[in-house]
Order: C-alpha cells, then structure tokens, then sequence
C-alpha cells in the first residue's frame, strides 16, 4: 500500500517556505540599510537589488501557493535579530567595512536558502526557474558588495562606490 505523503513536496514546500520568509528578511534588511546608512552608495545598492528580488519573491509566493503553501510571507526572527545586530555594531563601530562584512554575511545566507532549495527533488519546472532567477539576484549582489569590500579596504572615502557602470 503507497504512502499518502509525497515526501518530495512536503521537502521541496518546506525549504521554499523558508526562501520565502529569508527573502523577506531580506528586503525588510534593504530597507533597514537604506534608511539607516546615510550614504548614497548604499542606499544606491539596496534600491538596485530590492526591487528585481521583490517582484521575484512575489513571484515564488505566488507559485507556492498554487501548489499549496499557506504561509504568509513575513520575515524571521532571526532577520530581525540581524538587523538589530547591524544596528548596535554600527553604533559601536561604524566602519563601513564592518556594514558591507554583515551585508554579505547576509546575502550569503540567502544564497545558500536558494541552493537549498534548487537542491530539492521534485521541484517543479516554474519554481526552479524563479529560484534560480533569485539565485542570479543574489550572484550579482555578492559581487557588487565584495567589490564595494575590497574598496572600502583601501580606505575609498564616503560615496565613493561605483557599482554600476
């Protein structure tokens, strides 16, 4: 007698649900650094990414919930935790190196979310093809930032980031 499960849904379902409440996270951490870094060149990055992956985590929600996720998009605890982290290391430190250390971190995060999940078997062909567009999202932004790094390491002032050429 077959089991009433499919185990390969239930797998794939459960690590898009937690893409989707990473991705919020995420686009709530654009705002926040955005909104808190008073400098242009981050400010410039953040509207750069956060608009493509927010159509993008629309996208997935949608697709989702046409194989029946229920979960409503919200962010975690943990991005929040991470947000008030930046905050209190900002205040202490306020390097610039020490922002774009965390940024990365956190799209690092990200980025291992979407490997995961286009890792999972049984994903549908129209939600590999989004995860794998947010994966691209995420490739692009990890270059820009580390690039932005290695400026900030020889000591480029204040704005001083080109990231789009």
């Amino acid at each position: 007698m077959g089991s009433r499960f499919n185990y390969p849904m239930i797998r794939w379902m459960r690590s898009g649900e937690r893409l989707l409440e990473t991705l919020a996270d995420s686009l709530t951490g654009f705002g926040h650094v955005a909104e808190h870094a008073h400098r242009f060149d981050f400010y410039s990055y953040c509207e750069h990414y956060a608009g493509p992956r927010a159509r993008l985590a629309r996208e997935l929600d949608a697709l989702m919930k046409l194989h029946g996720s229920k979960l409503p998009i919200h962010g975690t605890v943990l991005g929040t935790a991470h947000r008030l982290f930046l905050d209190i290391r900002g205040a202490l430190d306020s390097g610039v190196a020490t922002m774009l250390d965390e940024l990365i971190r956190g799209e690092t995060f990200l980025a291992s979310r979407t490997d995961a999940m286009l890792e999972q078997e049984g994903l549908p062909e129209p939600i590999y093809d989004v995860v794998r567009r947010i994966r691209a999202n995420l490739s692009k932004s990890l270059l820009d930032l580390k690039a932005m790094r290695r400026q900030a390491g020889q000591g480029f002032a204040a704005g001083s980031f080109r990231l789009y050429r």
